[in-house]
């Protein structure tokens, strides 16, 4: 168990299961922020061969991967003396599988700095070392999927998940709902797709954001079929677990009668942290402000978190909610997203 006690912040986790408790001065109180952060997202690479028209961060086969030895260097500035390291790393790109030295990145984060790795993956790339590496050292894996993604068939899909749970590979589904993906999100939600998907742990839907090769055409727009998604979350069919990313939080707290209990709202910059495979730290990976970039060839990471970093989160302190005084969820909501406000759903509905 890993435990961090601070004022006015708490935190326990257990890493065998990946739950995680956090709290204020007291039990009843929510922290504003982690005097060090919990998570950090890490590009590994920007390479990628799939070319996908969607790719928020335009990854191709010009893309460039990080050194072993850059990577070692983040995790060293993740972690420090005062207050710990970070509790777990999301690896990502670019396609993670595809970096030579991939397996020896998650024998690094777990052996020598016990973190526990996580990574997203489109799936067509699993072979059986990267199999074994994942098993041994991975808390949880990711397959990018949706129906109009041509990088799996349904069929393979399925296969794809009996043989990664055989293997007791942890794995999600990453479903990005924009306004092309939505109506078949619905489907997915009344249990069109169980058959396919049986075999993986649970489907998380990500917001979709118009960036990189992604533009603003597919960003949700459709009052009526977002209002249907939302209905069908409120009393699915299908069996499969379900989650949703930070950015989708507004809307359901808004919108769903999930239990804000149980939703964690916009935590970049406050409990998480990007860093870019130049070395490049930002609030989050879809952060497009330079005003919030820095780099970690100019600075060391402490300054960052908790120098630096105190503007960004003076702005969405200041900037992301004022147009929501009449919400009643206000209070436990970060707001809309500092980055995109195309993605601001609360106004749909």
């Amino acid at each position: 168990m890993i435990r961090k006690h601070f004022k006015g912040y708490n935190f326990v986790c257990i890493p065998e299961t990946g739950v995680t408790f956090r709290w204020g001065d007291s039990i009843a109180e929510d922290p504003y922020m982690a005097p060090w952060p919990e998570l950090a997202d890490i590009s590994i690479s920007n390479y990628c061969t799939n070319g996908c028209e969607y790719c928020y961060r335009a990854s191709n086969e010009e893309g460039i991967f990080m050194t072993v030895a850059d990577y070692k260097f983040i995790l060293g500035q993740l972690t420090s003396k005062e207050y710990g390291s970070i509790f777990q790393v999301a690896l990502g790109g670019g396609e993670p599988l595809l970096h030579p030295d991939f397996n020896e990145i998650l024998h690094v984060t777990r052996e020598e700095y016990g973190i526990i790795p996580n990574y997203t993956t489109c799936g067509k790339y699993f072979n059986q070392k990267n199999m074994e590496a994942s098993k041994k050292y991975c808390g949880a894996v990711a397959v990018s999927w949706d129906p109009y993604r041509d990088n799996l068939s349904l069929e393979e899909l399925r296969e794809l998940g009996v043989q990664l749970k055989e293997e007791k590979i942890r794995t999600n589904i990453h479903y990005v709902i924009s306004e092309r993906t939505l109506i078949e999100a619905t489907k997915l939600l009344k249990g069109k797709y169980d058959e396919y998907l049986k075999d993986f742990n649970s489907v998380i839907f990500l917001t979709y954001k118009a960036a990189g090769r992604a533009d603003k055409s597919d960003v949700i727009k459709s009052q009526k079929n977002l209002r249907e998604f939302l209905d069908m979350v409120d009393a699915p069919l299908t069996k499969l677990k379900l989650g949703f990313d930070a950015c989708f939080v507004p809307v359901l707290m808004k919108a769903t009668g999930v239990d804000t209990d149980l939703v964690d709202s916009c935590e970049c910059g406050f409990f998480s942290v990007y860093v870019s495979e130049s070395m490049e730290v930002m609030p989050c990976s879809f952060c497009n402000n330079s005003n919030f970039t820095y780099n970690l060839k100019d600075l060391c990471f402490k300054d960052i978190w908790q120098k630096h970093f105190s503007a960004y989160r003076s702005y969405v302190n200041d900037n992301c909610k004022t147009g929501c005084a009449e919400c009643d969820e206000r209070s436990g909501c970060r707001g809309k997203c500092p980055f995109y406000n195309d993605i601001y759903l609360c106004n749909l509905v």
